[in-house]
């Protein structure tokens, strides 16, 4: 009999021991009894929670940029009201830029603009697309070196105060890399930038650097990059080409291995028009 009694003390024993978990919330010193399967219920809507946190967390960065869905200029869900596109150039000296009025935005989102004849220039395309910094290059070839060019973007004002920008990209997180924060990012897509040249040129380069990726957790490590400028202007306005040809994972951060420039005589029908509230 005192066997008999002995065995139920253990048996039930055992069976408490496989109800009780660690991660039950323990209550003035009672710990509550949690069936494992209310304990693999709570941890997959914990994962759930957690995936979804980190997904807003991951778009948090792009809430002030819009995008239209085509590449017809306009936006939905515009609440800017009436605005004006100005284009200003991005010269060499300071004194040198022009900020010209082109367009507009009505209160329905729809904008329209036009490109001036010229602007004004003071730097040749030999000083531009060279290697930065540390990159290794053998050499940067140009074509007719002694031309003129210069970058420009759109600058969207009301009451003479910058609301945003206005560019061209594949998606909001291309225009975002385009800032230092996403400078070597390898998302998927590519983003457009005008550029004017006073006579047909060109230039080639390949720049090979390595640089020190993190995910903006544990992960940190040296990864190399390629950037490949393969330009061709025609005289005119031209739409420079920023794409990514292949990445590479630091963690769950893309970052680009292969990166080309190319020039682009006219907008293809995956481009869309993104702006950049301030």
């Amino acid at each position: 009999m005192k066997v008999l009694k002995i065995l139920v003390i253990v048996l039930c024993i055992a069976g408490c021991k496989d109800s009780y978990n660690e991660d039950a919330p323990v209550t003035k010193g009672i710990i509550p009894l949690v069936t494992k399967k209310s304990v693999l219920k709570s941890k997959s809507e914990k994962q759930t929670a957690d995936e979804s946190n980190t997904a807003s967390q991951s778009d948090a960065h792009l809430q002030k940029y819009s995008i239209t869905h085509t590449n017809q200029k306009k936006f939905k869900a515009w609440k800017h009201g009436d605005a004006t596109i100005f284009l200003v150039t991005q010269p060499y000296k300071r004194n040198n830029k022009q900020e010209i009025k082109v367009g507009k935005v009505h209160a329905d989102g729809s904008f329209n603009f036009k490109l001036p004849a010229s602007v004004n220039l003071d730097r040749s395309i030999s000083k531009y697309f060279k290697c930065e910094g540390t990159a290794s290059t053998v050499q940067t070839d140009y074509k007719v070196p002694d031309t003129g060019l210069i970058s420009a973007f759109f600058s969207i004002r009301k009451n003479e105060n910058e609301i945003g920008l206005l560019s061209l990209a594949t998606s909001k997180q291309q225009v975002y890399n385009n800032s230092p924060f996403g400078k070597y990012h390898g998302h998927p897509g590519y983003r457009l930038q005008l550029w004017f040249a006073e006579a047909e040129s060109g230039a080639y380069a390949v720049c090979k650097r390595n640089i020190e990726a993190t995910d903006n957790a544990e992960t940190t490590k040296q990864i190399d990059v390629i950037d490949v400028y393969d330009l061709s202007f025609s005289q005119g306005w031209n739409y420079v080409k920023t794409e990514i040809k292949e990445n590479q994972l630091v963690g769950n951060v893309p970052y680009y291995k292969a990166k080309k420039y190319t020039v682009q005589p006219s907008l293809s029908s995956d481009v869309r028009w993104v702006f950049k509230e301030h």
